[in-house]
């Protein structure tokens, strides 16, 4: 006596429930009664088959029609030859796992029409981006949005590949295994152990489609050129199931055009006059904070290095910044007057006078 199964109790669903909710309850359950999930689980195996004959059916808005007002004498015509209704990859009846067959049910490719056994959840591959932050933004870190181009599961076929109503098969190469002789990777199915006959209108048969995503990355302070963010299930989509990669976002900071970084240090470079390095003063110089005085000690030297304490980038391991070097050069004037002459020549006189009397 042949089985008659409610699609919809099957699927757990309401007659009247959208194609999208016929979609998400066939992919919850199919995941929970996955042979796979359930090795040597009888029931399991039953319920699956059941699972996905009902999605077959009620995905399939011509065939849901028919059955909904014919029920299952109403699927006749899409038998193909099949009195059951299913054709070759809908057998139905209560001694389906019986004898040898359940035995044989991951290495036969019309069972669970076409699913193969190799066809594991695998995870995605993790992806990289690289980002262009200023300065400013290394040292005192920011939160920023960042459109990416990402490649999501298709809403269609649910990252299958196939036309919705259909299924992949086992690969005929390999059989399902995803691998050939010595191991090596199928070419026919590139090792997925399954191939699509129909495949999805939406995405092309890649079971994935491209979109944009924003997404909100906090930059820390302190980072370096170089560092990388991770940005966990942002990467690829899963295959057949499984978790996404994730992203790592490459920092690279702009050069700036004053400063200069040494791990968490700053460095930079300010001219003074000569009148200003034999006399001393107070000069303004320029920092990430803003601008800061400094004070230049009389008899100073081209090249001498003054240090700003806390005016560096922070290390984001013990919390401390660092300083800010500031190195002085004297520059030499080149619109001197001549009454300026006049005094440096004066100037130059003695200093040669005095270096006679040392003699």
């Amino acid at each position: 006596m042949v089985k008659r199964i409610d699609y919809y109790k099957a699927l757990d669903v309401d007659k009247d429930c959208s194609q999208s909710e016929v979609k998400k309850a066939y992919r919850r359950l199919a995941r929970k009664y996955h042979p796979d999930a359930n090795p040597g689980d009888e029931t399991a195996a039953h319920k699956f088959r059941d699972i996905k004959e009902a999605y077959d059916v009620l995905s399939n808005p011509l065939k849901r029609d028919k059955y909904d007002q014919y029920g299952h004498a109403g699927l006749a015509e899409f038998a193909g030859g099949d009195s059951n209704g299913f054709g070759n990859n809908g057998v139905a009846g209560e001694d389906f796992f019986s004898g040898d067959m359940a035995g044989d049910i991951y290495d036969i490719s019309d069972i669970d029409q076409g699913v193969a056994p190799s066809q594991q959840p695998q995870p995605g591959t993790d992806l990289r981006y690289d980002l262009e932050i200023t300065f400013e933004d290394a040292v005192y870190g920011t939160e920023m949005e960042v459109d990416l181009p990402m490649f999501v599961e298709c809403n269609a076929c649910f990252g299958t590949g196939a036309q919705p109503g259909t299924a992949p098969r086992a690969c005929p190469v390999c059989r399902g295994t995803g691998k050939t002789m010595g191991n090596a990777q199928c070419n026919a199915c590139n090792g997925r152990g399954s191939v699509v006959d129909r495949p999805c209108r939406q995405c092309g048969g890649s079971g994935t489609l491209q979109s944009n995503e924003r997404i909100l990355l906090n930059i820390p302070p302190g980072v370096d050129d170089g560092s990388t963010i991770r940005v966990h299930g942002k990467g690829a989509q899963g295959v057949d199931g499984g978790p996404p990669g994730d992203l790592y976002v490459i920092l690279n900071i702009r050069e700036h055009d004053i400063f200069k970084r040494h791990g968490y240090d700053i460095l930079c470079e300010v001219p003074i006059d000569f009148i200003q390095a034999v006399f001393g003063a107070e000069i303004e110089v320029p920092t990430v904070d803003g601008p800061a005085k400094m004070r230049i000690p009389a008899g100073s030297q081209t090249g001498t290095i003054f240090r700003l304490r806390n005016k560096g980038l922070v290390d984001p391991n013990s919390g401390v910044r660092g300083s800010q070097h500031v190195k002085v050069t004297i520059v030499t004037p080149t619109d001197i007057s001549d009454r300026e002459k006049k005094i440096l020549m004066k100037y130059a006189m003695a200093r040669s006078e005095r270096k006679s009397q040392r003699r």
